[in-house]
């Protein structure tokens, strides 16, 4: 019996320990000013949001209705974003990476000339992201259409971290940010 209680603590620190594979989706229409998020985690999947941009304003559309929520350039919580990030870029592991786009002017010509163009920027970008993550798959797919006017982008993502990198990532940049609070930087106390 005693045995028993010892594999609650065995399956904490395996659960603590294995990395969780997540999927984000990212889709975002300019023309109608509409996209959503959604994240599937363990073969849930999950819409967490609509949203629209409006000048510099988020507007998040859910279920119970729309909220207005101003995008902040500055400020302590884009501090620990940022930290944040730079503390997990090296913990995360990138599973797969895809971009699609959908892209229709009316004119074949310069359909097929924006779309060639946004597919060898985001191919540079993801040559970069090749570049330190060694064992990721990275694709675009990009589609042409040539008769109608659409102009969609979307962004897929399998990622992976454990719990334990995550957490020791967002203590070290919570730390990080406050002692640079403390620091004044102008006059050097």
């Amino acid at each position: 019996m005693q045995t028993l209680w010892l594999l609650v603590p065995l399956f904490l620190i395996v659960i603590f320990l294995v990395p969780i594979g997540f999927e984000f989706r990212l889709v975002f229409n300019p023309l109608k000013n509409v996209g959503f998020v959604s994240l599937k985690v363990l073969g849930i999947r999950v819409k967490l949001a609509e949203f629209k941009i409006k000048d510099t304003s988020l507007i998040v559309i859910t279920k119970k209705g729309a909220e207005l929520k101003e995008l902040e350039v500055s400020g302590e919580k884009i501090r620990l974003l940022e930290q944040f990030s730079i503390q997990i870029k090296d913990k995360i592991k990138i599973k797969k990476f895809e971009f699609h786009s959908n892209i229709g002017l009316n004119d074949a010509f310069k359909s097929a000339m924006i779309s060639g163009l946004i597919c060898s920027l985001v191919n540079m970008a993801m040559g970069y992201v090749k570049n330190f993550k060694q064992t990721s798959e990275v694709r675009v797919v990009g589609h042409t259409s040539y008769n109608e006017k659409k102009f969609q982008l979307g962004a897929l993502g399998r990622l992976s971290i454990s719990l334990f990198d995550a957490l020791y990532c967002f203590v070290m940049a919570s730390l990080i940010t406050r002692r640079s609070d403390k620091y004044d930087f102008r006059r050097g106390l």
